[in-house]
């Protein structure tokens, strides 16, 4: 794939160390001790080690991922102090867990990506092309058309191999200079992962750096490496060229038996402390002649020599500098790698990618329905769950009397029940529904793809329209089968209280869901925070407490109900067992009536409705500002 981005990338780091304090107290933990290599540009840097061995966590650090500790020492780029901000916009990151659209297409997962990615401004075309490109690099041609697929939701689709690719496509779609991943082989089969690896070698070859950890590799796929780096207790072992590290260990008295894979020698190894010790002593000894290395303004580091012919041999004879360290490419004018060391800020926000908040939502808007429409069965079920409630409502309270002694109360309780409906399913179902949402939105957002506000409005945008829909299909059956009064206007002011109230529901298990890093804390927090406010309507409890009192004039169903049974016994004419006609206005309990007339307690509704939706948004920006989400 050309590309208008690939100047040579080097990143390296010296005496790097990375400490946390343990959430129990206690001494803090030094995860990474004094680390020190490079990720140089045309080559694969593979980070070995056992579980623990600190692999992720620097990553985490050298890709300036969202990590809580301390770190020490040096990272640069090129030679000079990164600037994060910059770095991040010429580097991507592919973490090890797949988190994919499942009902999106190979083709519409990485469209969408190139969407949000690339600036607005850049041709349709070229974003085409682009895409093109990224399923020609990554091999997914044949299944670009195939749904992404997920197990979980018994939907079929790509195998693991092809999962995996497309992660990385996701992130190629930017053309990031310096690509880290986090044991891209990880899951697969053996013939899946040197597929993988031969890929991930070729776009090294293409210009970029790469970095990546990896567990325990096969003979094939270790003989693959360019430069590797073994880690045990977050110290280094060996780092320099894999060419050598069989020599180290043999240096240091274990060499490496005939016919056996090295990578595996090397973990056996290093299973016993004085040996580790031994080896780390002879790494260190040699760490000079294996870890420095050239600088790239003398035009070295770069894959297979030096100055213009290593320009040439990693496709990059075209880059040229310009005098204000940006980069011309073609004529056409590119990132700075300079840009993510010590260059003038100036020049790193003039070419910085920016989609307008208008177009993030419209993208988001269309995969959230294209998301509904691939799963028919969810929306199937949303609107069975509707249906049979209402008619359940319906048929326990079919046609009720005009009776004071029976048509009262159950006027009363159906009301009150068919809240009680409204309160906890649409609630639970979004909570449900962002836990599913939750890893995906965190790794979008993460990656800069788009603001966590673009999503809030994409999900109210579509979501919506199928409230409504389903709220007023539940207003209609229950209205007209419980048989309340038969007259237009009050039949609308039920509709759009129950729709008010429906929106309020929802938008509350959306909020308990944000508050919480578990499903399960969120609906022990949502059925709390229900039951606290269904117990202060005036219908379970009529002398409510003085100290409980401010509970009913926060709670939206107090004014939803109060306004509901004004709407209906101002309606209706009830008569006594002894035939005497008592207006339903003078039967509305003491403990249901607030104070405030039909109108009034819809507007409280209303506000109440704006102010949790408010608060939801305000809470997703809140949690996504520290990382909770």
């Amino acid at each position: 794939m050309t590309t208008q981005q690939d100047a040579a990338v080097e990143v390296t780091f010296q005496g790097l160390t990375f400490t946390v304090q343990p959430r129990g107290g206690g001494p803090p933990l030094e995860l990474l001790k004094g680390l020190s290599g490079a990720v140089r540009s045309g080559r694969c840097l593979a980070i070995m080690g056992a579980s623990g061995a600190g692999k992720t966590t620097l990553l985490d650090v050298l890709a300036g991922h969202d990590y809580s500790g301390t770190v020490g020492g040096k990272v640069l780029v090129n030679g000079r102090p990164r600037r994060l901000k910059a770095f991040l916009r010429i580097s991507s990151y592919v973490q090890q867990r797949d988190v994919l659209m499942a009902a999106a297409t190979v083709r519409e997962a990485i469209t969408t990506a190139a969407l949000l990615k690339l600036p607005r401004a850049m041709p349709a075309t070229e974003k085409r092309a682009r895409v093109d490109g990224v399923l020609a690099d990554m091999e997914l041609e044949g299944c670009q058309h195939t749904l992404i697929g997920d197990e979980l939701q018994n939907m079929k689709g790509i195998s693991g191999g092809q999962r995996r690719r497309v992660s990385v496509g996701i992130e190629l779609v930017k053309q990031p200079q310096v690509l880290f991943l986090d044991e891209p082989t990880s899951g697969l089969d053996s013939e899946m992962a040197v597929s993988m690896m031969e890929t991930l070698l070729r776009l090294a070859r293409g210009g970029r750096s790469v970095c990546l950890s990896i567990h325990q590799p096969n003979s094939i796929i270790t003989g693959m490496f360019d430069d590797f780096m073994l880690l045990v207790g977050g110290r280094a072992a060996y780092a320099g060229p894999w060419s050598g590290a069989v020599d180290l260990f043999a240096s240091a008295g274990f060499p490496c038996p005939q016919y056996r894979n090295p990578t595996d020698h090397f973990l056996s190894v290093l299973r016993d402390a004085e040996a580790t010790d031994a080896v780390v002593a002879c790494q260190t000894a040699a760490a000079p002649a294996l870890v420095e290395l050239p600088s790239m303004d003398d035009g070295e580091g770069k894959p297979g020599g030096k100055g213009k012919e290593a320009d040439e041999e990693a496709g990059l004879a075209g880059v040229a500098h310009n005098k204000g360290g940006a980069l011309e490419v073609g004529g056409s004018r590119a990132w700075s790698a300079h840009a993510a060391g010590d260059a003038a800020p100036a020049a790193v926000e003039a070419e910085r990618p920016r989609v307008p908040f208008a177009f993030q939502t419209a993208v988001l808007s269309v995969r959230m329905l294209r998301n509904w429409g691939r799963n028919p069965m969810m929306l199937a079920a949303e609107a069975v769950q509707y249906l049979f409630l209402a008619l359940f409502v319906g048929l326990v309270y079919l046609q009720l009397s005009d009776s004071v002694e029976t048509g009262v109360p159950d006027r009363l309780s159906s009301l009150w029940f068919v809240l009680a409906i409204l309160s906890f399913t649409p609630s639970y179902t979004a909570m449900v529904s962002w836990d599913s949402e939750r890893l995906l939105v965190r790794r979008e957002t993460g990656q800069g793809m788009y603001r966590p506000a673009a999503w809030f409005a994409a999900k109210t945008l579509t979501l919506l329209p199928v409230s409504v829909a389903q709220t007023t299909t539940f207003a209609v059956i229950t209205y007209w089968m419980v048989g309340y009064a038969a007259d237009a206007g009050r039949f609308f002011v039920y509709v759009a209280l129950l729709n008010m109230f429906q929106l309020t529901s929802e938008t509350l298990g959306l909020l308990c869901a944000l508050c919480t890093s578990r499903s399960t804390y969120a609906v022990i927090l949502l059925t709390f925070v229900l039951l606290v406010l269904m117990t202060f309507t005036g219908f379970l409890v009529t002398a409510i407490p003085p100290y409980f009192g401010w509970i009913k004039w926060a709670s939206y169903l107090n004014y939803t109900y109060a306004a509901m049974v004004n709407n209906e016994f101002k309606g209706v004419t009830f008569y006594s067992a002894a035939d005497v006609v008592v207006p339903g206005a003078d039967l509305v309990p003491s403990a249901v009536n607030n104070g405030l007339g039909v109108l009034a307690n819809g507007m409280a509704a209303l506000g109440l409705m704006v102010a949790t939706r408010l608060t939801a948004f305000l809470v997703l920006l809140i949690m996504h500002r520290l990382k909770k989400i």
